[in-house]
């Protein structure tokens, strides 16, 4: 896996529409070549505006970024046109016209396009953004190379202000495009992406809006789920029941459980749900189940145990005080997890959930932690302080957009959608034609206040070519 390790690389800055803040990867001592081998590179137009429409100085790292003004590029007469640099056909592919630095001239660059909300209302949503930059700055450097190319771009976490992004990178010549992060955002690029053949790496974890050329390099509830109740039923329950929130999270988790526990020949036998995280919307729902389990466990002591419980897994897809709040809930009206398996979501990767006694022995699926830390603790080395819940997807999205972008244009659909995956600071994800993630996610289960992995991430894809 990637080792992030110190740069000492200076960024490239260039203008070209919608706020481009470009850097490369370089050698300080490379010499001047003496004779270019790959096709033509044109040299971007630099122009700008008195307004600015990127991150401002404070949502950007100084040591390494400044603001730029600009606009849409204008295309200069033939008397302001820089000389065309002529270069012998070569194996290169990604050598055409587009944003191309005078130190890169001539490579065979790779050239990725970052859309992220820099300048979004959402102050969250920003933080979140500068973050993934800055991971995706350290993939840059953390490749062997000096072939990629990378530029942010910001879509103002608006739609239009994707559309706009999205032309803009494509004009640029953008190989792959990363980002955006909103459903409605990706959307809106998609279509711009799709129309020109450019692979668009996504981070919403909404699955309607992958396929057509869009992959979703994120964490989807459903992969979650799915993993858990893989693992569950593998321990030979077949009975399940659902106790969670009435929202759209919620109902997502519910509909991919229930799908789920079908497709491994199980039931959800019982489901309760409610509004809101307040305690007292849980209480009423619990008592239900629980009034629904001794009704089981009574006619199965009646009968000598012929009867099968009510159930024998329940999945709580909560997090933070709300899932504190529901938890102890099931034992107080006597579900007792000793007998009945408790599962969640990632949402219990959370310190504080080991904490609560009623979730001992709890499951849940999530990222290999063991391959994630590396990469947190470089991110801390580097900017000195904490990588926010994107930025890792960031990071492995440069990395698997160079990949894709490297060889025939004709086949960057082809190599995304490559049978061994990627392995990548978050594990093993791949992708068929629909772009959604197939994930490699450990399941974690809750011992003596911490989280331990009973069942491993997979390194590769089974069947992979």
């Amino acid at each position: 896996m990637p080792n992030p390790k110190p740069f000492g690389h200076s960024l490239k800055l260039l203008c070209l529409g919608g706020c481009a803040v470009v850097m490369t990867a370089c050698a300080t001592t490379t010499p001047a070549p003496t004779e270019q081998r790959g096709p033509v590179a044109q040299q971007p137009v630099e122009i700008q505006t008195p307004t600015p429409t990127g991150p401002t100085s404070a949502e950007t790292d100084p040591k390494d970024v400044k603001e730029v003004d600009v606009k849409e590029p204008e295309t200069p007469s033939a008397q302001e046109q820089e000389p065309v640099q002529t270069a012998q056909n070569g194996p290169y592919f990604n050598n055409r016209d587009g944003l191309t630095p005078p130190h890169m001239a001539g490579r065979d660059t790779k050239r990725l396009a970052l859309l992220l909300p820099f300048s979004t209302s959402s102050s969250r949503l920003a933080q979140e953004a500068q973050s993934m930059y800055r991971a995706a700055e350290m993939a840059v450097f953390d490749r062997d190379g000096s072939d990629v190319l990378l530029f942010a771009l910001d879509t103002k976490g608006t739609k239009d202000g994707a559309k706009s992004a999205t032309r803009t990178a494509i004009a640029a010549g953008a190989d792959v495009i990363l980002g955006p992060i909103l459903a409605d955002n990706v959307k809106a690029s998609a279509r711009e992406a799709a129309r020109s053949g450019t692979p668009l790496i996504a981070f919403s974890t909404d699955q309607t809006v992958a396929g057509n050329g869009t992959y979703l390099m994120s964490f989807p509830p459903e992969a979650e789920v799915a993993r858990v109740v893989d693992y569950v039923a593998g321990t030979g329950a077949t009975r399940f029941a659902y106790l969670g929130p009435d929202s759209a999270y919620g109902r997502r988790v519910k509909s991919a459980y229930e799908t789920r526990v079908k497709a491994n020949y199980g039931e959800v036998t019982a489901a309760e749900s409610y509004q809101g995280s307040d305690i007292t919307v849980m209480q009423t729902p619990a008592q239900r189940l629980a009034t629904f389990h001794a009704a089981g466990e009574k006619a199965a002591k009646e009968n000598g145990g012929i009867t099968p419980m009510s159930f024998e897994a329940i999945l709580l897809p909560e997090g933070g005080t709300a899932l504190r709040s529901l938890a102890p809930l099931l034992p107080y009206y006597d579900i007792d997890p000793a007998d009945v398996q408790f599962m969640g979501t990632s949402r219990w990767a959370d310190p504080d959930t080991v904490r609560e006694p009623a979730l001992s022995r709890g499951l849940f699926a999530g990222p290999d932690k063991d391959t994630q830390q590396p990469f947190l603790d470089a991110y801390d080395r580097t900017y000195g302080e904490t990588a926010t819940t994107l930025a890792s997807l960031a990071y492995d999205a440069v990395m698997m957009g160079a990949f894709v972008a490297d060889g025939d244009p004709r086949q960057r659909y082809a190599r995304a959608e490559s049978g061994e995956g990627f392995y990548g600071v978050d594990g093993l994800v791949s992708f068929d034609a629909d772009g959604k993630p197939d994930r490699g996610l450990a399941v974690y289960q809750i011992q003596n206040g911490r989280f331990v992995v009973v069942d491993p991430a997979p390194r590769s894809v089974i069947g992979g070519t």
